[in-house]
């Protein structure tokens, strides 16, 4: 398969969630950037592939050109794109987080997992400019990829077994992906919270899905700061395919049904206070499934994850998780087994 790779964000690791931090690098860290230039390069070995590339600040640029030789390489300044959003979002996220804090406090909840809108669109924004680049070379070039590939640099270092381990691109995924060519189509893995959002750290695309992705940032900032915006109503009204949970209790397994993925139907929709409104997978969820963009998303089965990280991730690391991943599955077969009979 031709395939057109797209890369975003930073390439050494950054300052951990703590308490809202926007992100700030770690400059001589880029452990995670060659751990997934590995994985990428035994994923992508037998297709034929052209990337485009855009990282923040120049951090690693000489690492990306040589690793991955970019069709188009992109540096952005954090800095300045920082200070135009601060215009734009004025007090909006020291007010969040009284909000949060408040209602948190009044429930004796201690929860410091936390991210800044700011970081998000950061994150967002890298993305935008990236696939806007691509439709640019697309439009510029004869390269017409079967399949095109969005994700990070750390992407096989970050998250659960299956977001953090694109699959292996098989038949039913190319075949999925042409099929009804005109409509945007992504590919997607399991996400063990489905019912809030959908994952976000590789995409798996056809051109329409790129091409309805290219606004992506603009739309994220406009439901953000506006007052009206549906996906705010939505959010804090009534979350479509979702299960109301409880949620000062991070362990309430309602949150956890997958009812998009299932097909079952809710008794009670969720409903999320308004300072949740910058959770990034909320808002993928809205924009790829509840908007006009509507996306059609084949989601993977947990067993090609799991294949890919044995075959493309450290074995060592690998097996560990595997197992346990395994081990859980078959926990929740024979408990689903129980019920029905």
């Amino acid at each position: 398969m031709k395939i057109l790779l797209l890369l975003s964000g930073y390439t050494c690791k950054r300052v951990s969630w703590g308490k809202g931090d926007d992100g700030t690098p770690i400059e001589n860290n880029m452990n995670d950037f060659f751990s997934g230039h590995r994985y990428i390069k035994k994923l992508l070995r037998d297709h034929k592939v052209k990337s485009i590339c855009g990282l923040w600040d120049d951090l690693g640029i000489k690492e990306v050109k040589q690793f991955y030789k970019p069709e188009i390489c992109i540096s952005l300044d954090q800095n300045k794109f920082q200070n135009n959003l601060k215009p734009i979002f004025g007090n909006y996220e020291n007010e969040r987080i009284k909000k949060r804090n408040a209602w948190l406090s009044s429930r004796n909840v201690k929860n410091n997992l936390v991210i800044s809108a700011a970081r998000f669109a950061s994150q967002l924004y890298g993305r935008q400019v990236v696939i806007k680049r691509a439709l640019d070379f697309l439009n510029e070039s004869s390269y017409e990829p079967d399949l095109i590939f969005l994700t990070r640099y750390d992407i096989s270092c970050r998250g659960g077994v299956f977001i953090k381990n694109p699959a292996y691109i098989d038949k039913s995924i190319e075949r999925f992906l042409k099929l009804n060519y005109e409509r945007p189509k992504a590919v997607l893995p399991l996400f063990n919270q489905l019912n809030v959002g959908l994952p976000d750290m590789w995409f798996y695309l056809n051109l329409k899905g790129l091409e309805s992705l290219q606004y992506i940032y603009d739309e994220y900032v406009r439901c953000i700061s506006s007052e009206k915006s549906q996906y705010k109503s939505l959010l804090t009204s009534g979350w479509p395919y979702s299960e109301w949970f409880n949620l000062a209790d991070t362990n309430d397994k309602r949150q956890f049904t997958n009812l998009i993925y299932s097909g079952k139907k809710s008794k009670e929709l969720m409903r999320y206070k308004d300072w949740e409104l910058p959770n990034i997978h909320a808002f993928h969820k809205y924009f790829m499934l509840l908007s006009k963009n509507k996306f059609d998303i084949k989601y993977v089965e947990r067993y090609k994850s799991i294949y890919s990280m044995i075959n493309y991730s450290n074995l060592l690391s690998s097996v560990p998780s595997a197992l346990k991943e395994l081990i859980s599955g078959i926990k929740s077969k024979i408990k689903k087994f129980i019920k029905i009979k």
